[in-house]
């Protein structure tokens, strides 16, 4: 009996010393490795989007003109008030003529002499080249009379060179609108005395019929933008929608702005009247496709050494160096060392190289 109960405790005990050692094992099992961290990630837009390729610029007039007179003078008569639509050619000042008229009159009678005084060379002339060829009068005498005649006949060119310039006097004291448009300023009354130097404003007409747009395209889109090319803008604050025909871009940019000039010109449209001098905002997202891809800013990385962005590449953040130019405070357009199906972190913050991460989908992350 006593050596049965040995043996069933010997038998318990090397159960439970068993038991003790399967603990153990567990506890001693690897832990598993931490997960990477999420990020939102997201394929660099191949195609411009709206909102993305904005310009401002201002609506204005092709042409213009600040009026002044052509002498120094006191003003007669002002025909035209602010608001008047005039037609080229039609008179809007007179200036004081009594001044312009008596260089006139004293030009007729200059003229009148230089005519008589030909007219006595070429008698002179005549007589002396019957008594030259009888010969009564020596050569030297023939060739002075000549010469006299000759002298007479610039003096009488002069004369008339004289008249024109003092018929034109005349004339530019009546200051005309050089082409169609609106009396858009006036700057002086009748009496008034203006002078040349400094050029003393009078009145301003605006052509308001033809209008255009002064862009300043960011260097970035340039390549989206075309003479002959149709674009939509909205003014500001009125929000009236016009379109445009792209007339001209520039050849050179602007080192301060980065910014390209192009005018437009404004299509006639059955809206509200667009005024010069209006505030015009234009988009050119959509109007195209273009080489490069496009990044929220906060994705990209710069630094002296230049631009780089995080891609997540089998659960590990990769770094690539990539080419960027700014396109609006808001986004940049990539041109170089990223695929266009790279995987970019979105909001890398203080991730390295090497660091494990999940990748959320931008739009599963909203």
């Amino acid at each position: 009996m006593n050596r049965t109960i040995s043996t069933l405790a010997a038998a318990l005990a090397a159960s439970l010393l068993a038991a003790c050692h399967s603990g153990g094992e567990k506890a001693n099992l690897p832990a598993a490795g931490p997960s990477g961290r999420a990020v939102r990630v997201s394929k660099p837009a191949t195609r411009m989007e709206t909102g993305l390729a904005r310009a401002t610029g201002t609506v204005r007039a092709k042409e213009e003109a600040v009026l002044s007179a052509k002498a120094s003078g006191q003003i007669k008569r002002i025909l035209v008030k602010v608001g008047d639509r005039v037609h080229t050619g039609a008179p809007l000042a007179e200036m004081d003529s009594v001044n312009a008229r008596i260089g006139l009159d004293n030009a007729l009678a200059a003229e009148r002499l230089a005519v008589a005084n030909l007219g006595v060379a070429d008698r002179e002339v005549a007589r002396s080249k019957m008594l030259f060829e009888a010969q009564s009068l020596p050569e030297a005498g023939y060739d002075r009379v000549k010469t006299g005649r000759e002298v007479a006949a610039a003096q009488l060119d002069q004369a008339r060179a004289a008249l024109a310039g003092a018929k034109q006097m005349v004339a530019d004291t009546v200051i005309v609108a050089p082409f169609d448009g609106v009396v858009t300023a006036k700057f002086r009354n009748a009496g008034d005395t203006v002078t040349l130097m400094p050029v003393s404003p009078i009145v301003t007409v605006t052509d308001v019929d033809h209008l255009e747009v002064r862009l300043a395209v960011p260097e970035a889109i340039e390549s989206f933008i075309h003479p002959g090319q149709v674009i939509e803008g909205v003014l500001t604050p009125s929000t009236q929608h016009f379109q445009a025909k792209i007339r001209t871009k520039g050849a050179v940019v602007d080192p301060q702005s980065r910014t390209i000039e192009v005018f437009a010109d404004v299509l006639p449209g059955k809206g509200a009247v667009i005024r010069p001098g209006a505030l015009a905002n234009v988009d050119f997202g959509g109007f195209g496709a273009k080489d490069g891809l496009y990044l929220p800013t906060g994705a990209v990385r710069t630094d002296a050494t230049g631009s780089r962005v995080l891609v997540a590449v089998g659960g590990k953040a990769e770094e690539r160096v990539v080419q960027i130019a700014p396109l609006n405070p808001g986004t940049v357009l990539v041109t170089g060392g990223l695929a266009p199906d790279a995987l970019v972190i979105l909001d890398p913050g203080a991730l390295r190289p090497g660091d494990a991460v999940t990748a959320v989908a931008a739009e599963e992350a909203k």
